[in-house]
């Protein structure tokens, strides 16, 4: 398929287990990329990158997320295989979650979701954030698949909303294509929310394009142009870009955000840097 070769070049450098992804080497924000693979207990993996599909927007063994079955439910019959999966470290990340400003509502927030660095990912938790709150959501791997005090979680380039396979919120996400200013609780109107599906029927990871779990985040897909969900990503830098438009968020308690991924390589203070990724500044605001 096209850009197979690149795909599968994109699964290397993502091995959970190494702990590297996409955008690991970047020194810039300005591009693009896809998150980690291997079905190793790390955090951020998936399997079976030969099956991706063509700038479909779903790809690999069950692909985009969508509303989620039995088995794909965070209680359902996948214990093993999401502690496998997502990795399951009882403890609260440490990562810092800061809110640098807040102006007309708009809260502007810096997440360490880095997980230890490249070599650390398999032994650090997601990072799991109270959107409400603007703030870290003290809760576990463990404690987040029965706890609705959580909206989002990020790992490396990897994010899942609190629902369906995520946890028992009322959690899902949708891109849409207008600027962060201009989005009201209108624009809500006739959108889907993706819901959290990480496996089938029978328990197989679902896999986005570059062999990572798929999520809400995971989508669009537009291998042509390099487009992985979330981001964008840069054969010349190695570098994960955000995906023009604005996420509508749905929070586990059913409460709408809408969200912008400014930056993978914030500073402490929000601005751009210039580290191996997996530190975000993300503006949001209730609708």
């Amino acid at each position: 398929m096209k850009n197979l070769a690149l795909i599968v070049a994109l699964a290397g450098l993502l091995t959970a287990c190494s702990g590297s992804d996409p955008g690991s080497s970047s020194s810039s924000s300005s591009s693009t990329g896809s998150s980690s693979s291997s079905s190793s207990s790390t955090g951020t993996s998936g399997t079976d990158v030969s099956s991706a599909s063509s700038s479909t927007g779903t790809s690999g063994s069950g692909s985009s997320a969508g509303s989620s079955g039995s088995s794909g439910s965070a209680g359902g019959g996948c214990t093993a295989a999401r502690a496998q999966l997502l990795g399951s470290v009882d403890a609260v990340s440490s990562g810092a979650v800061t809110a640098l400003g807040d102006t007309s509502g708009v809260t502007t927030l810096y997440v360490d979701a880095s997980a230890g660095g490249i070599s650390g990912t398999g032994n650090n938790p997601w990072t799991f954030i109270d959107l409400g709150a603007g703030a870290k959501a003290q809760v576990t791997d463990v404690t987040s698949i029965t706890s609705t005090a959580w909206d989002l979680a990020l790992k490396r380039a990897v994010l899942y909303t609190n629902g369906g396979s995520g946890g028992p919120g009322q959690g899902g996400a949708a891109l849409i294509a207008k600027d962060f200013d201009a989005v009201t609780a209108a624009d809500a109107t006739g959108v889907t929310f993706g819901t959290e599906r990480f496996f089938d029927d029978q328990c197989n990871p679902r896999t986005d394009a570059t062999g990572s779990v798929a999520t809400t985040f995971s989508v669009p897909t537009d291998e042509a142009q390099y487009v992985y969900g979330w981001y964008t990503y840069d054969l010349s830098t190695n570098g994960l870009a955000p995906t023009p438009g604005t996420w509508l968020v749905r929070g586990a308690a059913g409460a709408l955000y809408k969200l912008a991924i400014q930056t993978y390589y914030a500073e402490p203070d929000g601005s751009v840097g210039t580290g191996d990724g997996g530190t975000y500044a993300i503006k949001v605001k209730a609708l």
